[in-house]
Parts: C-alpha cells; structure tokens; sequence
C-alpha cells in the first residue's frame, strides 16, 4: 500500500510557508490560491507535462520530488536535468512570459503532491500584487541557484570532483535522490556515484 498524503493538510503547510517569506499575507491570497490551485496526487514516473504538447501552468511541489528530463540518445537513457523539492517548483513554459514550451518533461521521481496553478490565475496580478510576486521570484531564484550550480558541476570533468562539488553545495539535493536518480543528473554511472560517496565520506 502506498504512502497517504493529505492535500488539505499540504496546503496548509504551503501556505503558513508563503506566510513566512510574505507575513503580511491577507484572506484574499488565501482566496485566491483555493480558487485557482488544483492538488495533484503524483506518483513515481508520472509524466505531467511532455514536449512538445503546450500548457501554461505553474506547478509547485508539496510533497514528493519532480525532474525535468530529456531523452540522451548518445547514452540511450533519461538524463535528469534539474530538480524540484517541496516548495520549489516549475514552469511549463522557457518562463513565465514566455510561449515557447520548457526543455524537458516535467516527470515525478518520489511520489507525493504537486500544486497546479494556471497562468492565467497568475497574470492579472503579476507586478502588481506583492505576495504573488514574492513566491513566483522566490521559485525562480531557486531553481537559477540550483542550475548556477549544476552549470559549475558540468564543468569539472573528474567524476569524483563533480560528486564532491554536488556533496558539498546542494547537500539537500544529494541527500534527496537516489543513487541512480544522482547517476543521471551528475552523467556517471552508479557504479562510479558509489566509490565517489564512499571516497566522499572517508574525506569528511
């Protein structure tokens, strides 16, 4: 039987979060975020947005973990180009304003809970609403510092320096995949991911 996640008690806990990073959060933004979000229930593999079919919706993680991925044909596998834990998020689109499709499917790696709010429930108040704007900067600033690192990773061609540099500046994000779901962000095998843990450990 799988894990039972209440959307309900999910909410809540995303909105006393947007309540910290915007304490002065009134009945409308709650109003306006029960009206205008769908609580999706996602499990492992679940593609919920796929190149090239167009949608324009944000979604936001409650509980579980979500990927872009693209198909490598030169590794004949899914290689995982970014990464979404609870309370961080991603657009459907290259951004927010534009029409063009994201790279990459937007697939589920841990099951949980996604946040599914339409664009159009975000425009008429985007730059001008400061509540709204301060959660949609704040998942965009979070998923640039994720990518700036992961940029620097792609950089170092010794395997165990990639690890290591992983290990030490996204602890969160390494603590979070599985080793083969790290296999395929980092480019290694796992059999490589193992020994740089292992040389990882014994460095701390």
């Amino acid at each position: 039987m799988g894990t039972y996640y209440s959307g309900n008690d999910s909410l809540v806990t995303f909105y006393s979060y947007w309540e910290k990073l915007y304490p002065d959060l009134e009945d409308f933004h709650k109003r306006w975020l029960l009206k205008n979000c769908e609580i999706i229930p996602m499990k492992r593999g679940q593609i919920l947005s796929e190149m090239p079919h167009m949608q324009s919706a944000l979604y936001i993680v409650l509980v579980g973990i979500l990927a872009k991925e693209r198909y490598c044909p030169d590794r004949d596998e899914q290689l995982i180009m970014t990464v979404a834990l609870p309370h961080m998020g991603f657009f459907t689109t290259m951004h927010f304003f534009s029409k063009s499709p994201a790279l990459g499917d937007i697939v589920c790696l841990k099951s949980g809970l996604v946040l599914k709010i339409p664009y159009k429930a975000i425009a008429p108040y985007r730059n001008q609403e400061k509540a709204i704007d301060t959660l949609i900067d704040l998942l965009v600033n979070k998923k640039k510092y994720q990518l700036d690192h992961l940029r620097v990773m792609d950089s170092l061609l010794i395997s165990t320096d990639r690890y290591f540099y992983f290990a030490d500046h996204l602890p969160q994000l390494c603590h979070a995949l599985t080793q083969t779901q790290q296999a395929r962000l980092l480019h290694m095998s796992v059999r490589t991911i193992r020994r740089a843990k292992r040389l990882y450990v014994r460095r701390k």
